[in-house]
Formats: C-alpha cells, sequence, structure tokens
C-alpha cells in the first residue's frame, strides 16, 4: 500500500543513524535536494542532498545520496519537514 503523504519531499532535513540506510558507514544528515521514489516492494527510498552540520567539517555542504530505509523515515524525529505553506524569504 502507498503512503498517504509523501515520508521525505525536498527541503526536509533528514537525520539518518548508520543503521537507517544502506551500506551506512556513519551517521549522515542532510537537506534533502531530490527523491526518487521506489517501488512498494523495495524498503528503501534513494534520497540526493547536502550534508548538514556534520562531525567531519569537510563533508559539511557535499553533495551525497543515500539510500534510507523507509521504516526509519517513519520514525518520529527522523525527518524534519519543511513549512511548504509559507513562501522564502524574511517575514
Amino acid at each position: 500500500m502507498s503512503e498517504p503523504t509523501p515520508l521525505v519531499c525536498p527541503g526536509d532535513l533528514v537525520a539518518l543513524r548508520q543503521c537507517d540506510h544502506l551500506d551506512g558507514k556513519r551517521p549522515v544528515r542532510l537537506r534533502v535536494a531530490e527523491v526518487w521514489p521506489s517501488p512498494e516492494w523495495r524498503s528503501w527510498v534513494a534520497l540526493y542532498g547536502r550534508e548538514i552540520n556534520s562531525e567531519d567539517g569537510d563533508r559539511d555542504g557535499k553533495a551525497v545520496g543515500v539510500q534510507a530505509y523507509k521504516d526509519a523515515l517513519r520514525r518520529p524525529g527522523t525527518v524534519t519537514k519543511v513549512d511548504r505553506e509559507t513562501p522564502p524569504g524574511p517575514h
């Protein structure tokens, strides 16, 4: 069954533990730029974006792609949704 709302959208912040993504060698925090949906039977979704607040300062802002497990994206606190109602800019 497909999700009623997307698990993650461009602009969202995602904080993945090492065990939350395929071939995870370390935790990853990123601002999502692209989401590549996967078939329902697949347990993960491909995310591309920029790494943020990395413990390794050399990686901060670098492009990163991960295959995040859908169950991990459903866990509270993993995805921080951006407010899609408020236009960007000063308020």
